[in-house]
């Protein structure tokens, strides 16, 4: 708007200057919200870059320790086979048979290991084992004879020579192996073959993707030589870039460490971080290449976030402006209205923010820490101290997951809840969950107990929601107990093989009437404020037992106490290996005629 636009307005609504203070306030605040954005996203920049290096270093350091215990176990293979070999030659005993029993037996006992081979000095095998999966591995070769390994050894004075490098598998649809191997000597130290044991790269594939979630980041594997053992990366450009940053870094003569340098790309000008470990023994370069797409989704989408916030605020100045124009009144009636919109609108979502944010992040490091305490992350803890832990962490978890389901309580109303389902043996979890409320209760003078027969059945159900309805059910009870109350939770067979377990008090109970209020949504029978609660517990507990296809009853005498029944129908009973599967596929059946989604996980 120009300045005759400006007196205009102003001269019409007759506040000229509160628009000025307006329009000035307003740049004002702008101005400061920009510096602080550039401010964050410069400072917020170097820290990811910071924070990347030391993700990827730590990766790299995990990958070096998993990668020189599955070759030094493979090795070790190595070693026994040959000293086996040597004192067989020198008694007497060179049996094919003896030696093929021992590669079996090494082969099977080291995940590392697909096959192991033996030849004599001509190169022709003598004694090969293959796992199952490998069974065409040097299938219908007599001798390797010229192959880079043979040779190696063959042409080599050193006895004690280590090779390592990659072979064909001649397996269809398999690209090839990491293959490691050492000479045979005969008693007068003269070239008398070669064992050979193929090393199986999907157990370093596997656990290099079990703990890196990055979408782009890779693994490469290679010789001091630059021969690569195992290359994750396609893209020859990228390679061609990997072995520059190795060249121009002499990463083969750094000493052992993880060392990490950060590139530009001139392909796509994206940033590229690789981290580089030597492995010395194994003559080996582990090489990590985390991209930048990975390591700045977090500050982009924080970038983009600043942004909406500028532009929303910017749209801000100028309803601020033009409503200032069209008087004050107009602009008070109009900020009130909106403000009680706003409010109105956020209401739920703040709560569910609150929830999420304020509940989850602590509850998460509760969880964490517990965890790695137990672990003896710290240093070793007593029995004592390691039980009150676990404790701490199943409570944690569990009011992480009470969050959770408060949360999910309106997925359920629409039928939207997902059970993941698995076998779960029920007086376990009814010993757990009467231990989290034994200390306190014992406190409070009433008695907790389990009577539980040890010899039940495993069933098919939602772990977290029947662990969930255990807690409620025990929490209700105990809330409503008084001093010297007793209550029980037990669990048994009933004449139609249903699974069913309870929860009994001796407290203030619900009169007949009052029950199917108790199990309505946010209804409370009992007035008493002291006594808390969200009127959540017994409608959830229902709404996660019908979801099992089961049923939730009580019974309760005024001045006597309560019992709460909950029935696991039997095709959720596990009687035999075969009727397992036929339980979970009924569950999917009855689950999915109510509209649950069902993720179906055999234990």
């Amino acid at each position: 708007m120009n300045t005759s636009s400006y007196k205009t307005i102003g001269q019409n609504s007759g506040k000229t200057p509160i628009m000025r203070l307006v329009v000035i306030f307003c740049m004002f605040i702008f101005v400061i919200s920009c510096g602080i954005v550039i401010n964050r996203g410069y400072h917020s920049y170097y820290q990811t870059v910071e924070e990347g290096n030391y993700n990827s270093n730590r990766l790299t350091h995990t990958l070096s320790d998993h990668v020189r215990l599955t070759f030094l176990a493979g090795d070790l293979a190595l070693k026994r086979a040959v000293d086996r070999q040597y004192f067989n030659t020198l008694f007497g005993n060179n049996l094919s048979e003896d030696i093929h029993h021992n590669f079996r037996i090494w082969t099977n006992e080291t995940p590392q290991i697909s096959a192991m081979m033996m030849t004599d000095k001509n190169g022709k095998i003598k004694v090969i084992y293959r796992k199952k999966g490998y069974k065409t591995w040097l299938g219908g070769k007599e001798s390797v004879k010229g192959l880079e390994f043979f040779s190696q050894h063959q042409h080599s004075p050193d006895s004690d020579l280590l090779y390592v490098g990659w072979q064909n598998s001649w397996i269809p649809n398999h690209d090839g192996f990491v293959v490691m191997s050492r000479r045979i000597s005969g008693l007068d130290g003269s070239f008398a073959g070669v064992i050979m044991v193929a090393i199986n790269n999907d157990y370093i594939h596997n656990f290099f993707h079990s703990i890196e979630a990055n979408k782009k980041t890779k693994l490469v594997l290679m010789r001091d030589d630059g021969k690569p053992l195992i290359n994750q990366i396609n893209d020859e450009e990228e390679i061609e870039l990997l072995g520059k940053i190795m060249r121009d870094n002499k990463v083969a003569n750094q000493p052992s460490g993880i060392h990490t340098y950060v590139s530009i790309n001139d392909i796509d000008d994206n940033l590229r971080q690789f981290s580089f470990d030597r492995i010395p023994n194994l003559h080996m370069i582990l090489s990590i290449v985390t991209y930048g797409d990975d390591i700045f989704a977090n500050w982009h989408a924080s970038r983009v976030s600043d942004l909406i916030f500028l532009s929303i605020f910017t749209l801000f100045i100028f309803i601020i402006y033009f409503l200032a124009a069209a008087g004050a009144k107009q602009m008070q009636r109009v900020q009130n209205s909106e403000r009680a919109a706003v409010l109105a609108s956020q209401a739920k979502s703040d709560f569910l923010a609150n929830m999420s944010h304020e509940l989850r992040t602590p509850l998460n490091a509760i969880i964490g820490f517990s965890e790695m305490i137990e672990a003896g992350y710290f240093g070793n803890v007593n029995v004592k101290q390691k039980e009150r832990v676990h404790d701490i962490h199943f409570c944690g978890t569990h009011l992480l997951e009470l969050i959770n389901d408060i949360l999910e309580f309106s997925k359920g109303e629409a039928g939207k809840i997902e059970l993941h389902v698995d076998k779960v043996f029920l007086p376990k979890l009814i010993d757990e969950s009467v231990r989290v409320f034994a200390e306190r209760s014992r406190n409070e003078g009433i008695n907790v107990i389990s009577n539980v027969a040890k010899d039940l059945p495993m069933i098919m159900a939602d772990r977290r929601k029947i662990k969930q309805i255990l807690l409620n059910l025990i929490s209700n009870a105990v809330k409503f107990t008084e001093k010297g109350g007793t209550v029980e939770a037990s669990c048994a067979m009933d004449e139609d093989n249903n699974l069913v377990f309870s929860v009994t008090d001796t407290g203030s109970g619900i009169a007949e009437a009052d029950i199917p209020k108790a199990l309505s949504t946010f209804g409370q029978v009992h007035d008493n404020p002291a006594k808390g609660g969200t009127g959540l517990g017994l409608p959830l507990c229902k709404m996660f037992t019908e979801l099992h296809g089961g049923s939730l009853t009580i019974k309760s005498i005024v001045g006597v106490g309560t019992k709460v029944c909950v029935t696991i129908p039997s095709d959720r009973v596990i009687w035999s290996s075969t009727n397992v599967s036929n339980l979970s596929l009924d569950g999917v059946l009855k689950s999915r005629s109510k509209g649950v989604k069902v993720s179906d996980k055999k234990g």
